[in-house]
């Protein structure tokens, strides 16, 4: 048995330790560069401040009348108010306000005028069409699915700008720079086995990722058993029989073994194998907070006072939702300034804690809370890491056994996060094990910096030098055979 692991971790460290010394060394990049993708606040500074000038004409047609909706917003598309409507079932519809003309998708004439206007705004040289793409490597997310053809333009500066263009909305849906690129090839990329030729294959990639972690999990696990049984006093004192590289990768393997294996395990984690820690989703609890879906002629009620809007803090975008059965927009500006208004008067209305209290009994019933009320900093679960959580957010804690958690946004009621049981095993074996953020203190910098490197700097230490003698073996075997 003992011959047979021996054998087993050796050939299995020769067929797969690239992929983990590929995995330790593009980790120290992903402390620092994440997968680009923008954030809500860098979305809504690509967006124009609204201009509500000869807006807006009333929406009549037949296909949008017969329909319920649960959202909309507007907002400027190359320079002209536009209204997105989302049906009960996720269906868009796109509006153009000024002549109240439906459009149904964006041509490439269209994209490159929207790109010039983004351009000119931004203070970029003309941009040119670099192609029309189903994905490449910076569009590979399911989230630009619904965009998808998109357009990619370059815009011909220094730094290399692209951006991309949603052929259903005509949003700019993604930039990105080279030197972004170049990052995201040695992160996430790397890390991910993100390549595009893998990644659009969603299902081979899903496998690949879960059966080499589960290889990495076991060649780890056997590493660690040969070490300990390895590491024994013999009759020269020495407490290992190995020598020159082969006793580094065992005092190595010795010390940091144990973190490499909850690495391995954890990463396999962020997989969901097999439905492990897969979340039940919060739609129910959303579709009960809303109350219920809205009509076109609601809509229409909100066109003909849109333009009464306090504009002075440079909106640009506003939205509407139902929440428990009355329509509210919401207006927000490029600095993530929020005002909310009820859509039948455009009175100013702030939600209180009482109101956020009533929406929690909406979730759960007032018997099923065991703790209600707003929190101001981070907690275990709701905290800032590469993106800033937004605070106060309201919390509550469900009086299951679970005791699930939600954390509601109290500038518009929308829940921000939920933690049931899935998502709280996610949150510990995936994240907690893989990033040991266990507490505010483990997140902070530069104590975490510090902490990380040297953890991540052993773990690829050990690596290196079990790839080293994986190189080494197969070329004394290469040399062996020409003999």
């Amino acid at each position: 048995m003992n011959k047979f692991l021996f054998l087993t971790h050796r050939y299995l460290g020769i067929g797969i330790s690239l992929i983990l010394l590929l995995w330790c060394l593009s980790g120290f990049v992903m402390m620092y560069k994440p997968y680009p993708e923008l954030s809500t606040q860098q979305q809504l500074e690509i967006l124009e401040p609204l201009d509500f000038a000869n807006c807006c004409s009333q929406l009549n047609q037949a296909e949008l009348a017969s329909s319920e909706y649960s959202q909309f917003q507007i907002q400027m598309l190359n320079q002209e108010p536009v209204l997105l409507l989302v049906s009960e079932f996720g269906q868009v519809s796109i509006v153009n306000l000024k002549s109240g003309q439906q459009f149904y998708g964006t041509s490439e004439e269209m994209a490159l005028a929207i790109a010039n206007d983004y351009a000119r705004q931004h203070q970029y040289p003309a941009p040119t069409l670099r192609a029309t793409i189903t994905n490449d490597q910076w569009t590979v997310y399911p989230s630009y699915d619904p965009h998808r053809p998109l357009y990619q333009f370059q815009a011909n500066d220094d730094a290399g700008t692209q951006w991309y263009v949603s052929s259903l909305t005509g949003e700019i849906v993604q930039i990105i720079t080279r030197e972004q690129r170049i990052w995201g090839y040695l992160g996430p990329v790397i890390h991910w086995l993100y390549p595009t030729i893998l990644r659009e294959k969603a299902q081979l990639w899903n496998q690949t990722v879960i059966w080499l972690s589960v290889l990495g999990t076991f060649l780890t696990l056997t590493g660690i058993y040969i070490g300990l049984k390895q590491y024994k006093v013999m009759k020269n004192g020495k407490r290992s029989p190995y020598k020159g590289m082969a006793l580094w990768h065992h005092y190595v393997g010795l010390v940091f073994g144990l973190l490499t294996f909850t690495w391995m395990l954890s990463g396999l984690f962020s997989m969901q194998p097999w439905g492990l820690f897969e979340p039940s989703g919060a739609s129910q609890e959303r579709q009960a907070i809303q109350g219920g879906t809205f009509t076109l002629d609601q809509i229409n009620l909100t066109l003909e006072q849109v333009s009464e809007l306090p504009l002075e803090n440079t909106p640009v975008m506003i939205s509407g939702m139902n929440l428990q059965g009355s329509l509210f927009i919401t207006s927000i500006n490029a600095d993530l300034d929020i005002n909310r208004y009820r859509a039948d008067n455009l009175r100013p209305s702030t939600l209180t804690e009482t109101e956020l209290y009533n929406l929690a009994t909406v979730i759960l019933t007032e018997d099923g809370i065991k703790e209600a009320a707003m929190l101001y900093e981070e907690d275990s679960y709701y905290f800032s890491y590469h993106t800033q959580a937004s605070f106060p957010v309201y919390k509550v804690v469900a009086d299951n056994k679970e005791q699930t958690i939600y954390y509601l946004n109290p500038l518009d009621g929308t829940i921000s996060a939920k933690y049931d049981a899935a998502n709280k095993g996610f949150r510990w074996f995936h994240l907690g094990l893989h990033r040991l953020d266990f507490t505010e203190l483990f997140r902070s910098r530069p104590l975490r910096d510090f902490f990380m490197w040297f953890l991540l700097t052993g773990v690829t230490l050990g690596v290196f030098t079990g790839f080293f003698l994986g190189i080494k073996r197969v070329y004394r075997s290469f040399l062996s055979s020409k003999d």
